[in-house]
């Protein structure tokens, strides 16, 4: 019976040889805590790397604009009249953005498809129409044609009584499309024939501000 047990009994050497637990988890813990160390410092790192990356090595693509930024230059409202005579009310007044075109009453083909373009543009706004209002600056003396009028019922007539007036939103012949913002300000300018699906996106864009 004596012998059975010191068969069971494990001898000195036994023990000694035999591996303790925490002996064999230490290096097990010293290995994770490095991972956790090295993975705070790739994540302070990484942003660092990648900002560089896009600044010097591959810097990403600019999209230009279809219209002209513009420093934003303020509107003489005081010298801008409706058809009937009546001012002009600024854009704060009722927190709407102004699509200004100036062009001859006497519309020909061009004129005829830039108020096609900009009616297109302000409907196609969807459920933010009403915070664009487009406007026709008549730039000389003769009259519309009431049939063309009859064509863009949102339309509004004005006429600069000052020539200064006149030559901010692009002068007498210039049949360009004016952006005034909700400040009263010309912060951008267009071609009488900008792409249509980039004009009406980034009209989109614009007016949500």
């Amino acid at each position: 019976m004596a012998k059975e047990m010191n068969a069971d009994t494990p001898t000195d050497k036994e023990v000694e040889a035999s591996p303790l637990p925490f002996a064999a988890a230490a290096p097990a813990a010293r290995r994770h805590g490095r991972l956790i160390v090295l993975a705070i410092v790739a994540i302070g790192i990484l942003p660092l790397v990648a900002a560089l990356y896009f600044r010097y090595v591959s810097p990403p693509e600019v999209k230009a604009t279809v219209g002209q930024p513009l420093d934003p230059i303020p509107l003489p409202f005081e010298f801008l009249q409706r058809a009937d005579g009546a001012a002009l009310e600024h854009p704060a007044v009722g927190g709407k953005w102004l699509l200004i075109f100036a062009a001859p009453g006497g519309c020909d083909e061009r004129c005829q498809h830039t108020l096609y373009l900009t009616r297109q543009a302000r409907t196609a706004q969807g459920r933010n129409v009403t915070r664009l209002d487009r406007l026709w600056l008549i730039t000389d003396a003769s009259a519309p044609a009431a049939d063309l009028m009859a064509a863009h019922p949102d339309l509004v007539l004005i006429k600069a009584t000052d020539a200064k007036a006149l030559e901010l939103l692009g002068g007498k012949d210039s049949r360009k499309i004016n952006l005034v913002d909700r400040r009263g300000l010309v912060v951008f300018r267009y071609s009488e024939d900008p792409e249509p699906k980039a004009f009406i996106r980034e009209l989109g864009k614009l007016i949500k501000f």
